[in-house]
């Protein structure tokens, strides 16, 4: 035995699970009393760690699905387990516990016991079931388990073993899991439990009287008891296109492989169907960087099923990580459009390079109809799964409930009914009592990177109360039936204790007290035809923000004007889940130099501490307030606030308090205060090439998945490893909304017409080779736009272009020489990085401009210009000669900054309108033309859901 340390036994409380790491094992380490058990720290099916689940009666509960293993044994003791977790041994010495990973835990693994005793001899038939999915599986298993030793068959269309379903639509498309894995009953379990599975075969006909199938190959199974599992087909839309290549239905293995070939490849997918697998598939193409459109025909996601509350947080959280909802849309046909589809619907044309139908499923009944079963929409069962036909149960997607769920009877789609009818039809055939407690519905859907469960049924017209935030991690959402006020159901994202803790309320019969729980009852809007938003925070009467019914092509002023809002975006957005960019390092290249910077309007710190590290922090003293960085840049030990000479270090910790101790034992702070915790309010910070960003939010992704991979890319390519030195400042105050500069630089509609000195010398022309990229979010864009001879332009195109001044010349030819120093395509890019930064490579004048804002009508813009060092003096005369074109007088600059005053004196002066944003309609993001707004209404699509309004 090779025995390891692990932990001392203090550190392992009662009743609790604790993780730990031997030799790169994950081991779960239980105490049960006075003993100490040990096992594999990860769930055989979902691989969650063991950790994060719940010890109860000797069981570990897995967190994620509600699997139960046993901790002495590692027997898996349900359903959706069907493999044993290893067990290590386990000894306590000297109040040290030691794990052997190369030696079981003693005790032998007890077979799941058999419950009640057989009562129906129609058990000592020979069973047949039809169908091969998650519902048969769990029949077999069942069957076997409960005794039953007679002969079994097991009819299969696919030509694979019985597997689960719900990885297809998840980790199967990501590659994170294989066919394999997702199989419940394999090859081996089908000989271990003595069971002959018919693959690529249908069931044909049954005769009822002789209790005989016969298959579409022509064999006969007589039965004593039959089970059908037929499960369903996805539903068909009756349009034009719905059968070209390229256009996808979700079921079986192949779909799923067919799906995840398409996205290999595919930019832009539209997805029809705003349920869980629509969304599921959604999630997937985000991950993948892949531009989603999802189309939804009613006025909010799953309003069929769900109350309008909570098919909004779903739609925010999709939101949130850049796809487009389009709801109340009809689908009228799919189309070829060059080498992709274009799906046309009533609210536009969609281009795609794949299109996925998700609309519903339609439960194989034809079978059983034709053999007299009784069937309303699916097939009627009873308690125990029994058809109206003797001899005949059914389970799975094909069958109803047995009993109408809040007053309406109906299918429950789910992994988890299909285990639970397919277990309790083999309980009934095996000739066992029915189980006496039957869980609650439970269901469980992993979206953009959240496992969100939920336990019992809701109807649409259910209230909703939430604790947490309104769709993101933690937000826990009850149901309750207005009639009775008592709890229906409980979602949870990503809070598996929450539903743990559901099964208790769930079984309350008392009215559910919203305020006892630190709820709040929230209401559901649509998202086109929104309903007001009522903000009753101020002080002054209420407020409603109702966005125009046009949707993303139409922006309200109070966007830009309303105090509120810009507060908000102060909130949501600057102090919220963002990079925003702080300084470059070559600004603060030495221990101890630092830098006054913003995030927002809130004044911070940059500064280099003697380790080399970077820190950021408000310049805010932590004791009464005041700003104690008053320099714009230096080099400094310490900061020492100029009222109370309360002191900091570089890393913004409280390093000194004035008489701390008081004089003469008199006065001073009390004993309990501790300098640790009084320092400055620390920022995360992260650089990249040079570049440094700070965020409010603790768990801020990397920078390189914020940016995602074009902007990335298009960031790296003006920051491309040469270190950046600075030339020189501009700082100027612009009197309009800080937005309309991130509109600006994701329009270059505006740039062929605005500017002069643009369209004359070629540096972005309508009709250049030219884009304007936006990423997934729609957060961050780039206008791109290789320089051309504007003088070789058509007659036409120059009139359009009203700015072109037709034999306008440069005094000194050299200001527009374009040394082709980066690897790009463009001699011109903006890139706009959300929510803060402008990064400028305008042939070869280079720099970053941040902006912050100080209210909703004003910003001040500060720009930084550089070069790199290795530049020698003719290039970085270049770069300052061509600098002319840029900050608050530029040849462009100037202009811009003209257009953004005009904007917002518009607005002040005849308040209440809403800006027309609908050039180039059918593209919500990237575009490849200049004559689009697509790009300005992704921004707005990610900026709502940011602001959750």
């Amino acid at each position: 035995m090779a025995w390891r340390r692990a932990i001392s036994l203090g550190d392992l409380r009662s009743e609790m699970v604790k993780e730990i790491r031997i030799d790169g094992t994950p081991v779960a380490l239980y105490r049960l009393g006075d003993e100490v058990y040990a096992t594999h720290g990860i769930c055989t099916h979902a691989l969650a760690f063991l950790a994060d689940g719940y010890v109860e009666d000797g069981k570990i509960e897995c967190p994620l699905h509600q699997g139960l293993f046993d901790i002495r044994s590692g027997k898996a003791l349900c359903a959706p387990l069907t493999k044993d977790i290893q067990t290590f041994a386990v000894k306590v010495e000297e109040g040290t516990v030691f794990v052997d990973l190369d030696s079981p835990a003693a005790g032998a693994v007890h077979p799941l016991p058999i419950s009640g005793e057989p009562r129906s001899s129609c058990a000592h038939g020979p069973v047949v079931v039809v169908g091969a999915g998650q519902a048969a599986a769990a029949a077999v298993r069942g069957l076997r388990a409960h005794g039953f030793t007679g002969p079994i068959a097991v009819v299969g269309r696919e030509p694979h073993f019985p597997y689960e379903r719900p990885p297809l639509s998840k980790d199967i498309l990501l590659g994170k899991t294989t066919a394999e894995s997702c199989v419940r009953l394999s090859q081996s379990d089908a000989l271990a439990l003595d069971v002959a599975v018919h693959r690529n075969v249908n069931a044909k006909r049954i005769d009822p009287k002789a209790r005989i199938v016969t298959l579409s190959d022509g064999r006969e199974l007589g039965y004593g008891a039959l089970l059908l599992a037929t499960g369903g087909v996805p539903r068909r839309l009756d349009i034009p296109g719905a059968d070209l290549p390229g256009v996808h239905f979700l079921r079986t293995l192949e779909d799923a492989a067919a799906i995840r070939a398409a996205l290999e490849s595919a930019k832009r997918i539209v997805i029809i169907g705003g349920g869980f697998i629509g969304l599921e598939l959604a999630s997937v193409a985000a991950s993948l960087k892949i531009s989603a459109v999802v189309l939804e025909r009613e006025s909010e996601l799953m309003t069929r099923v769900l109350p309008a509350p909570l098919g909004r947080a779903f739609r925010t959280l999709a939101e949130r990580h850049g796809v487009s909802v389009q709801l109340e849309v009809a689908v009228e046909a799919i189309e070829r459009a060059g080498d992709g589809l274009c799906v046309r619907t009533s609210g536009g044309v969609f281009n795609a390079d794949a299109v996925c139908i998700g609309v519903g499923l339609v439960p194989e009944t034809a079978l059983a109809a034709a053999a007299g079963c009784e069937v309303d929409g699916a097939i009627v069962v009873d308690a125990e799964q029994r058809t109206s036909v003797p001899g005949i149960w059914a389970a799975g997607d094909c069958a109803l409930h047995h009993s109408p769920i809040r007053g309406r009877r109906g299918r429950l789609e789910s992994w988890h009914n299909a285990e639970q009818q397919g277990a309790a039809a083999a309980r009934s055939i095996a000739g066992v009592a029915p189980a006496a407690d039957v869980p609650k519905p439970w269901f469980w859907t992993d979206q953009f990177g959240l496992n969100i469960q939920i336990l019992g049924v809701a109807a649409p017209g259910d209230k909703v109360a939430l604790t947490g935030r309104d769709g993101e991690q933690g937000a826990v959402y009850r149901t309750i039936d207005p009639a009775t006020g008592r709890l229906t159901s409980v979602v949870a994202f990503s809070d598996p204790g929450a539903i743990r803790r559901a099964r208790e309320e769930l079984e309350n019969a008392e009215t559910f007290d919203v305020a006892k729980a630190s709820a709040v009852v929230v209401n559901g809007k649509s998202k086109e035809k929104e309903l007001p938003v009522t903000v009753e925070s101020r002080p002054q009467a209420a407020k409603q923000y109702v966005w125009p019914s046009e949707g993303l092509t139409r922006i309200p002023d109070w966007v830009y004007t309303d105090d509120y809002i810009y507060q908000r975006e102060v909130e949501k957005i600057f102090h919220g889940r963002t990079w925003n960019y702080v300084a470059l390092e070559s600004e603060i290249p030495n221990p101890g130099d630092f830098i006054r910077s913003n995030v927002g309007p809130t004044p911070i710190v940059v500064s280099r501490a003697e380790d080399g590290t970077i820190s950021a922090f408000e310049n805010r003293c932590a004791h009464r307030a005041a700003e104690f960085c008053r320099e714009l840049s230096g080099n400094a030990k310490e900061f020492v606030c100029p009222y109370h000479q309360w002191s900091y270090d570089l890393k913004g910790n409280l390093a000194g308090v004035p008489f701390r101790r008081g004089v003469d034992g008199k006065g001073g702070m009390p004993a309990s205060f501790k300098p640790d915790d009084h320092g400055l309010k620390r920022l995360k910070v992260t650089t990249h090439r040079g570049v440094v960003f700070a965020s409010y939010c603790e768990d801020m992704e990397p920078l390189a998945d914020y940016l995602g991979p074009d902007i990335l890319r298009e960031f790296e390519a003006t920051f491309d490893g040469r270190k950046p030195m600075v030339l020189g400042h501009y700082r100027h105050t612009l009197p309009g909304n800080w937005k309309l500069y991130h509109e600006n630089l994701k329009d270059p509609y505006h740039a062929t017409l605005l500017h002069t000195f643009l369209v004359t010398f070629g540096l972005l022309v309508a009709g250049n080779k030219s884009s304007m990229i936006a990423d997934a979010s729609g957060r961050h864009g780039v206008m791109a736009s290789a320089k051309s001879d504007a003088s070789k332009l058509d007659g036409a195109t120059k009139k359009e272009m009203r700015a072109y001044k037709e034999g306008m010349t440069l005094a000194e030819p050299r200001f527009m020489d374009f040394i082709n120093e980066f690897d790009s395509p463009w001699s011109v890019t903006m890139t706009t990085i959300w929510p803060n930064l402008i990064v400028q490579r305008e042939m070869n004048t280079l720099g970053v401009r941040q902006i912050v804002p100080t209210g909703p009508n004003e910003f001040i813009m500060k720009w930084t210009m550089f070069g790199f060092e290795g530049d020698d003096e003719q290039m970085t005369r270049h770069r300052l000669r061509q600098g002319n074109l840029m900050g608050p007088a530029g040849f462009l600059g100037l202009e811009d900054n003209e257009a953004i005053k005009f904007v917002q004196d518009g607005m002040l002066g005849v308040p209440d309108g809403k800006h027309v944003v609908e050039l180039d309609p059918d593209v919500i993001g990237t575009a490849d033309t200049l004559i689009s707004e697509a790009s300005i209404r992704a921004m707005y699509q990610h900026w709502r859901s940011a602001m959750e309004l």
